[in-house]
């Protein structure tokens, strides 16, 4: 993600499927915490580390409620632009083939609806 256009900057392309490997080893497994408000779409992203995506990476997001029923959308890539993937509602979920391909970004939700989440 470029700090100056917070745009998603390509992978290069002789070292994408080496950082991808990178950053999935690097990345913590741990579950980040969120809340969700009514009737509108908040958007949370993970800070604490960057996917180094390659022409073939899908991304994974997993999440549950500890209070609520929220909705959530996830954040892929196709051809180099942002595309919210719909993951579903409910109390928990899990999401994985979330296209990425050679992107460098953050992982990213947007939840609608009251609710305590965890997700990662």
């Amino acid at each position: 993600m470029s700090a100056l256009t917070g745009q998603a900057q390509a992978a290069p392309e002789g070292q994408a499927s080496v950082a991808a490997v990178g950053a999935r080893a690097g990345c913590s497994a741990s579950w980040k915490n969120a809340v969700g408000i009514p009737a509108r779409w908040k958007t949370i992203r993970d800070n604490t580390c960057s996917i180094f995506g390659s022409r073939t990476y899908k991304a994974v997001y997993e999440w549950k409620a500890d209070r609520g029923r929220p909705c959530i959308q996830v954040l892929g890539f196709v051809n180099g632009r942002d595309k919210w993937v719909d993951a579903g509602c409910g109390r928990s979920g899990v999401i994985r083939n979330v296209p990425w391909g050679n992107v460098a970004a953050n992982k990213t939700i947007k939840i609608k609806g009251a609710s305590l989440v965890k997700w990662r």
